[in-house]
């Protein structure tokens, strides 16, 4: 009798485990969640309240580790110390340094120091601009 009673019980813990793993994976997307003031303090629930905004779940972040981060907030503040007529001039030199090193790796092996020169001079104003 020991041993059905043991079976019993372990069948029912195994029972309990099932179904305690199947209500888990129930999707809890499905109900909204509410961000509400109560007693001027925050409060989340699932039902609407008055003055009470819907929240969803947070969209989860794609990161590559491979890439490198964008560089554009050290740039754009670079750049806003310096005057109009700099920054225009940054804009053209960056343009004009992609166009010049394109050509020059366009020339391969053959390239010159004279097919090199205008890329450093570009390369060098841009660097004293402090683009």
């Amino acid at each position: 009798m020991k041993k059905t009673g043991m079976r019993r019980g372990i069948t029912v813990a195994m029972g309990a485990a099932a179904l305690m793993a199947v209500a888990g994976l129930a999707p809890a997307q499905d109900t909204p969640t509410y961000k509400c003031y109560s007693r001027g303090q925050i409060v989340y629930t699932q039902l609407p309240c008055n003055g009470g905004k819907e929240v969803g779940p947070a969209t989860a972040r794609k990161t590559d580790k491979y890439t490198p981060p964008p560089q554009d907030r050290a740039k754009v503040a670079r750049r806003a110390q310096l005057t109009l007529e700099a920054r225009e001039e940054c804009s053209a030199l960056e343009v004009r340094i992609k166009e010049q090193d394109a050509e020059f790796k366009a020339k391969g092996p053959a390239a010159t120091v004279q097919d090199e020169t205008p890329l450093v001079k570009s390369k060098l104003r841009f660097n004293e601009l402090k683009c």
